[in-house]
């Protein structure tokens, strides 16, 4: 079983299924998408030397009928694909849902419904061309994850009272899409330089910023998207991207396990501050 669900930027959702009145007969482009190797070659090398693939843009097309009880109420559904598909409302959300799971996609209706001339009494058959900038479909909900400052004690039963202090302000991180996936962190203060290191990776992002106890610094690390902003304590927001430590780095989820942990220069902020991280599984296919 395989459904559709189309949300445009307005909110209106259009659903395609297995019954009427918007019946999904057929979708293409939920599997690989073609990718441009990108590689160098030197003089007198034989072949060449690999550096990257760069995916393009995945389409999907979705085909399938509208069956209605009456003329009228075939063309009142027409008029409903042709509002909520308009093309000129820029990018919506698309899910996918197969008999294992549902993934979503950001996805543009790439021209206006075509609706087949050769209609059976009150069905009308359609196609719908879809273009996904981003080629990677991702969880359909947005997966968090805290980081807070743990410490205590943990105590043996020996005879004499060991016992050993531990304190932490790490946490494990699991990314179980296909490829690597960019985070959005919020970092509640106080913090004098908060800084969040991904120790898998060695990569951190720090900010050069006294950070109030009310404030929360917002990173996010998409590509496109990148932002560091404070909101203050008054729900305003300031820029503070200039105020990035030159050694940062947007870092991203590589797959799998990554260690993080946060930071600041002053000792007592560690047990004060929660840092909370935002990010989607990305997958290459559904």
């Amino acid at each position: 079983m395989e459904t559709v669900t189309f949300t445009n930027s307005r909110g209106e959702s259009l659903y395609l299924g297995t019954s009427k009145p918007f019946y999904l007969k057929k979708i293409t482009g939920t599997g690989g998408v073609p990718g441009n190797l990108q590689s160098t070659k030197s003089p007198y090398q034989d072949g060449s030397s690999f550096v990257d693939i760069q995916l393009a843009e995945r389409p999907i097309v979705v085909e399938g009928g509208i069956i209605a009880n009456s003329r009228q109420q075939m063309y009142q559904y027409r008029r409903d694909f042709m509002r909520i598909l308009n093309s000129k409302l820029g990018p919506g959300k698309l899910v996918y849902t197969n008999s294992a799971r549902s993934y979503a996609i950001g996805a543009v209706v790439e021209n206006t419904p075509d609706f087949d001339d050769d209609r059976i009494v009150n069905n009308q058959p359609y196609k719908i061309n879809f273009t996904c900038p981003d080629p990677y479909f991702t969880d359909e909900t947005q997966i968090s994850k805290g980081l807070r400052f743990e410490s205590g004690g943990l105590t043996f039963p020996l005879r004499l009272p060991t016992q050993f202090a531990y304190s932490a302000y790490r946490g494990l991180f699991q990314n179980d899409g296909d490829v690597e996936t960019p985070v959005e962190i919020h970092y509640k203060g106080p913090a004098l330089n908060p800084v969040v290191i991904n120790e898998t990776t060695g990569e951190f992002i720090q900010v050069n910023y006294d950070l109030g106890e009310n404030d929360v610094l917002v990173i996010n690390t998409a590509f496109g998207q990148k932002r560091v902003e404070v909101v203050n304590s008054d729900r305003t927001r300031t820029n503070v991207f200039h105020w990035i430590d030159l050694g940062s780095t947007f870092f991203q989820l590589l797959p799998g396990r990554n260690m993080l942990r946060y930071d600041s220069d002053r000792e007592g902020d560690r047990s004060v501050a929660t840092v909370t991280v935002y990010w989607y599984n990305r997958y290459g296919g559904g």
